[in-house]
């Protein structure tokens, strides 16, 4: 008998190795999304700290440099980007960041 063609099985198990190796490319796509996704705003958030500090540094207020240092303090995107330290496009102008320090380094958080 000549033998043409695949039969029902090996149809099958083709098909289910397709779907378990569809399935886990899927998911390492979206984790390689997520990530970048959570990469991008760390940066971000990275980028508004760095112009926080600058606009302490370059702000002529040596009150508001100590005030910062003793109690911490609050400046908004909407400042920063009216001082020419960030653009419109690049960041929301409503987030504050707190600025303060804890065991004499500085730390923010930005909300």
């Amino acid at each position: 008998m000549n033998k043409k063609g695949f039969t029902l099985i090996e149809l099958l198990a083709t098909i289910a190795i397709m779907t378990v190796i569809a399935t886990v490319l899927t998911i390492n796509v979206l984790n390689i999304f997520e990530s970048k996704e959570k990469m991008t705003k760390e940066s971000m958030n990275n980028i508004i700290a760095t112009a926080a500090n600058v606009y302490l540094e370059l702000n002529k207020n040596e009150e508001l440099k100590e005030t910062c240092k003793t109690n911490g303090c609050s400046i908004t995107t909407d400042t920063l980007i009216k001082e020419g330290l960030l653009s419109e496009e690049d960041v929301d102008n409503s987030k504050v960041i707190n600025i303060y320090y804890e065991n004499n380094e500085q730390k923010y958080k930005i909300s």
